[in-house]
């Protein structure tokens, strides 16, 4: 009878350490930042939900390497599940760039609306690659920050050197036709070269700007919505298709819930941090219509010369007409 009820306990204790499942999270967003504390959140609630079934082990900081091994590690099932910027998404799906075309986008409704069009179409193309797409976000409009001269028209921008993170087609596309110079750095590196004068600009959302403390090094920023950063979270489809049905749907809706939440908090974050950017001295530079007319019209041959190699013409088409369909 001892031995009868040993074997119970074991086999109750094996079934229930076997239903736990782990699943390994990467992402760049440090500890104790706003990107750390909804990806906790999203965590708590999988873990509650699937009443412990299904826990989130998150590696933040960049600890599992950096974007491009970390997609690497995803694609082979090292890594489970791990949130991306726009330029990693789009060397696995090029057609997702099309949410940071420049000027693209005049406010948040349009951003929204395109993603409620494409968002299908884009989740069917990650899946084809083996990853499933779990929230599109973005980390906010993005804004021209210079350090030695206002930048207020696209004559102002010839031969301003300016970050660029090195491989991004579309950023090279952009660049060139304003007369950008491009620097390719590291972020780390982006701050140092400010200071000792390799790079005269950069880009960035507000709140990235203050929390990568690049705006130290700022004295002007162009008041012009310039592009919108992206990133989105996706799961590996290996690791994905072991879960059951109902955790499917649990883990899949808590961090689309997640990315939208954080949307919703980055946007609130951006505009407190562009009047904290303001009041800091940086002084912003209104271009007048002509010149923003002129901005625009540059933007719509970036977006024109980049069909065929970043998305097809109909998906840039159905993409605008979702725009345009909102005011």
């Amino acid at each position: 009878m001892q031995r009868a009820l040993f074997l119970t306990l074991a086999l109750f204790f094996t079934v229930s350490a076997s239903a736990e499942t782990i699943l390994k999270y990467a992402t760049l967003a440090p500890e104790n930042t706003l990107w750390a504390r909804v990806i906790k959140r999203c965590a708590d609630e999988i873990e509650q939900q699937t009443k412990g079934e299904i826990k989130l082990r998150v590696f933040y900081g960049g600890i599992a390497g950096d974007e491009p091994s970390v997609m690497r590690k995803l694609r082979s099932g090292t890594i489970d599940i791990a949130s991306f910027t726009g330029q990693t998404l789009g060397t696995v799906v090029s057609e997702v760039r099309i949410f940071e075309l420049p000027f693209f986008f005049e406010n948040t409704r349009q951003i929204d609306a395109v993603r409620a069009a494409l968002y299908p179409d884009l989740a069917q193309k990650f899946l084809a690659q083996g990853l499933v797409l779990a929230g599109l976000g973005e980390n906010g409009f993005v804004y021209l920050m210079s350090k030695n001269k206002p930048i207020s028209r696209a004559a102002d921008m010839q031969g301003v050197k300016i970050w660029a993170p090195k491989g991004d087609p579309l950023v090279r596309a952009m660049l060139a036709e304003y007369g950008l110079v491009p620097v390719y750095l590291g972020f780390e590196a982006v701050l140092p070269q400010l200071k000792t004068g390799g790079i005269d600009a950069f880009y960035a959302p507000p709140y990235g700007a203050i929390g990568l403390q690049w705006f130290r090094e700022a004295n002007y920023l162009t008041n012009a919505r310039l592009a919108n950063a992206i990133g989105a979270t996706l799961i590996a489809k290996t690791a994905f298709d072991k879960l059951s049905a109902a955790h499917k749907k649990i883990v899949q809706a808590a961090l689309e819930k997640s990315a939208r939440e954080l949307t919703e908090e980055l946007r609130r974050e951006n505009e407190k941090s562009l009047e904290v950017l303001l009041n800091k001295g940086i002084r912003k530079v209104e271009p007048n219509p002509e010149d923003l007319a002129q901005l625009k019209a540059t933007a719509l041959r970036v977006q024109d010369k980049l069909v065929g190699e970043l998305y097809p013409k109909e998906l840039l088409a159905k993409a605008r007409r979702a725009r345009d369909a909102v005011k």
